[in-house]
């Protein structure tokens, strides 16, 4: 005669052999589904799946989760805990690491490491729009060559080797980065109370400006030259970045450009485009510049022949009463297009148009209706 059993057994799980209560098999079986249910390849997912092992664990001895967890959810104890160190130790950057979709691996070697390694792989990732593994590797192989414990950021540079010469180059660009979106802050704030405090149909002042916004451009130009040429070989002046170093059509050569531009009141437009100059470029730069998302959208649109006038060069006198003093007339030198062919100016700054090769000017020009037609036409 064969003799009735209760045991409970759910996915090759036996909780009657273990002794656990009616009350925690339910809610295991429970997180069980939630976890089944739950996909482990966004970072979103590696996050809710941490919390949920985390809950589970709390039912049951240590022991005895590692075996549930491997045979009722087919999850290996290390993965088990790479998911729940995920959710105890990196909680605080749970927002910032899904908005940059760091992968459930990177993840897992981020949650032993110290909190300053994690805010340089965030930063890296910001910057370069995601980390591989590799780089979260050579990051906190930095971290494991370690300098000694006793040496300070002022020592840092009498430390030799990779780890120090890498240890070095973390602290330059930290504080690089740091400085520019401290400058580029300033910049932005003085230009939006210069912009909001400016009266209604009235026109900005140059003079008023140049005090306040020269110096800011010029301290932000400097430090993003710093961060551009940390790779760049040569002897190259940071205020003097080129196309060799930087493509002149990429987004951060525009950015660049603009700070200098911003920062030698030669280059800004006339007083009637200033405003819109620094509501519709100079802001929308800096804002794409110094932004925390992941791929943040290029604000402006393709240039244009008209869109890029007030960059070429000096402006063109104006003859509009602006009442601006940066606007006074100049002496005016004809263009050299009213030179005819083969023609030339007699000397620089010369207002006489010439209409013939040099060497028949002698003097007073014969006028053409008077001269005598060649015997033979060619």
């Amino acid at each position: 005669m064969m003799k009735n059993t209760t045991k409970a057994v759910f996915g090759r799980f036996d909780y009657d052999a273990l002794n656990i209560s009616a009350k925690k098999m339910k809610a295991l079986e429970e997180s069980a589904a939630d976890i089944q249910a739950l996909g482990r390849r966004s970072t979103q997912q590696a996050y809710d799946l941490g919390v949920l092992l985390e809950k589970a664990s709390e039912l049951v001895e240590p022991g005895t989760f590692e075996k549930w967890i491997a045979q009722r959810c087919d999850i290996s104890s290390k993965t088990a805990r790479n998911y729940r160190s995920v959710a105890r130790n990196l909680e605080a950057y749970r927002e910032r690491a899904i908005e940059l979709a760091i992968s459930p691996t990177v993840l897992f070697h981020l949650a032993s490491a110290s909190e300053d390694k994690v805010e340089a792989a965030l930063a890296h990732a910001e910057e370069h729009g995601g980390i591989r593994v590799s780089e979260v590797k050579a990051l906190l192989s930095d971290a494991s060559e370690e300098t000694p414990k006793a040496v300070t950021s002022v020592g840092l540079a009498d430390v030799g080797g990779l780890s120090g010469l890498r240890a070095l180059i973390d602290v330059k660009t930290k504080s690089g980065v740091a400085a520019f979106i401290e400058s580029a802050a300033a910049l932005v704030a003085e230009v939006s109370k210069i912009l909001e405090s400016k009266p209604e149909g009235k026109r900005l002042q140059k003079t008023l400006l140049i005090p306040v916004l020269e110096p800011l451009a010029r301290t932000a130009k400097r430090s993003l030259g710093n961060i551009l040429l940390l790779d760049v070989p040569g002897d190259i002046d940071v205020r003097k970045i080129s196309e060799r170093e930087l493509p002149g059509a990429s987004h951060w050569h525009k950015v660049f450009k603009t700070l200098d531009h911003l920062g030698n009141r030669e280059s800004w437009p006339e007083v009637k485009r200033l405003e819109a100059w620094l509501q519709q470029e100079v802001l929308p730069l800096l804002d794409w510049a110094t932004s925390r998302t992941k791929q943040p959208e290029w604000p402006l649109a393709a240039p244009t022949l008209e869109g890029q006038a007030h960059f070429i060069g000096h402006e063109a006198a104006s003859f509009e009463g602006s009442g601006d003093e940066d606007e006074a007339l100049t002496t005016y030198v004809p263009p050299t297009m009213f030179a005819g062919i083969g023609g030339a100016l007699d000397d620089e700054g010369s207002n006489i148009l010439s209409f013939g090769p040099a060497e028949r000017r002698t003097g007073l020009r014969t006028p053409k209706s008077l001269m005598r037609k060649p015997a033979e036409a060619s």
